[in-house]
């Protein structure tokens, strides 16, 4: 039996095993969940990521993720949680099936309470911070994103304090210690403090300091590179205000060159208006420096998101800092939202996005190009099916300058169509069961 049968295998023995009740009989502290989830999407993609060319033709597929997890609770001194997963393209598996699906450990982990102010996780887990614009769940995409670390947390009163650590190899070794990051994490070690200071109901401030380690392929060397900022939060009657400020320092990592030296920043603010219950708007602006397109210096200038959740911030068609590259130009994002809440099993949403490049520019024959990149328009309807069930929907549709050709690295020969949208539907079937409670 392979590893991945053993651990479906080992989940479903486990499954059994809960849910005894005789297991429990002599506790009266214990609980133990089951979450279930699936989660098909639909996708039509005209112009997703990048733009589409003319001659070429869009792509249309389902997409379904489906996760089985047991969460174990003992008030108050142990918690533990295990979730697998598979991630598939309907159809991709033969109708006759010879081999198994690819199944993956989602989270695996342990939180230990030593008392009501520390605890200590440790395993495969999911790092979730502030907005999640530096490490976030990564939710929107079908596998997710998690780490193997172990975490220490505190909590006092008004004041949050978490600290991680992770190493990672590619196999058990003899000797030693080079870490190929090609297929599997994208960093060698990672280190972070986070903190969060509530000074009233109203306003609050967090910080965070992380480290990244990265091994060169070529010479093993170490590069570190240090991201550093901050976030305050001020909400008061209908108004809620974010402001945003990171830095990063050290030496950014390259694939097959030494690591070069980093300093590079972002910036955003947001305002949020509830006009009442059911509408509200949102405006803001967020800046990550860039590299001029042209440069020389052997500086890195353009800052790296990392492991944050860039679907919720640079478009839902994720032109910027997701799957394709905009030669490192930065990024000035300004947008305006709207919320509607029909009622209480539906909403919407418009958001209005205007992108500029954050660098200069530079056309095919050299010269510097119009720093405008484009305009987006994302609609999102949810609708509550029932308490378990909610249906997702979404058009978008980018209107391309003609220097996203530029950033793209698009041919002079080629052109973008003039349509550029994409069209989703998703089903999320999320049951979260409760097996057994102690008395």
């Amino acid at each position: 039996m392979n590893n991945k049968r053993a651990l479906v295998v080992s989940l479903f023995f486990s499954l059994i095993l809960f849910s005894s009740t005789a297991i429990f009989a002599q506790n009266d502290t214990e609980e133990v969940r089951l979450n279930i989830q699936l989660r098909p999407r639909a996708e039509y993609r005209n112009g997703v990521f990048t733009p589409i060319l003319e001659g070429q033709k869009p792509a249309a597929f389902a997409v379904q993720r489906s996760r089985i997890g047991l969460t174990y609770l003992k008030s108050p001194y142990l918690k533990i949680g295990i979730s697998t997963q598979i991630v598939s393209v309907w159809g991709n598996d033969p109708q006759v099936q010879t081999t198994a699906n690819d199944i993956s450990l989602y989270e695996a982990w342990a939180q230990l309470y030593f008392n009501s102010k520390w605890s200590f996780k440790v395993g495969r887990q999911v790092f979730s911070y502030d907005d999640e614009r530096i490490l976030g769940a990564l939710d929107w995409n079908s596998a997710g994103r998690k780490h193997d670390a172990v975490l220490l947390t505190f909590s006092k009163k008004k004041f949050t304090a978490n600290t991680a650590f992770a190493f990672n190899q590619n196999a058990e070794k003899i000797t030693s210690t080079y870490f190929d990051k090609t297929f599997s994490q994208p960093y060698k070690a990672m280190e972070f403090l986070w903190m969060k200071y509530a000074f009233s109901s109203s306003l609050s401030v967090s910080a965070i300091a992380l480290n990244l380690a990265t091994q060169n392929n070529i010479d093993s060397s170490i590069a570190n590179l240090q991201t550093i900022g901050s976030n305050l939060y001020y909400n008061k009657n209908r108004w809620s205000i974010m402001g945003t400020y990171y830095f990063q320092t050290g030496r950014t990592p390259l694939q097959n060159a030494p690591s070069i030296k980093t300093n590079a920043w972002m910036a955003s603010v947001k305002a949020v208006y509830d006009v009442n219950r059911n509408t509200g708007f949102s405006v803001g602006s967020d800046y990550l420096s860039g590299r001029d397109m042209n440069a020389t210096s052997s500086k890195i200038t353009y800052f790296n998101p990392l492991y944050g959740t860039g679907h919720k911030f640079y478009g839902a068609m994720d032109y910027f800092f997701v799957a394709s590259a905009h030669n490192n130009v930065g990024l000035w994002d300004s947008y305006l939202n709207l919320n509607l809440n029909n009622s209480e099993k539906l909403n919407w949403q418009v958001a209005l996005h205007h992108f500029e490049a954050a660098s200069q520019v530079i056309n095919y024959s050299g010269g510097k190009a119009k720093s405008a990149l484009g305009n987006e328009v994302d609609v999102t309807v949810n609708f509550k099916v029932t308490k378990d069930v909610k249906l997702s929907g979404g058009y978008s549709q980018m209107l391309t300058s003609p220097s996203m050709k530029y950033i793209k690295n698009i041919a002079a020969n080629q052109n973008m169509k003039s349509l550029q949208n994409w069209i989703w539907l998703s089903l999320n079937i999320n049951p979260d069961i409760l097996i057994y409670k102690s008395k």
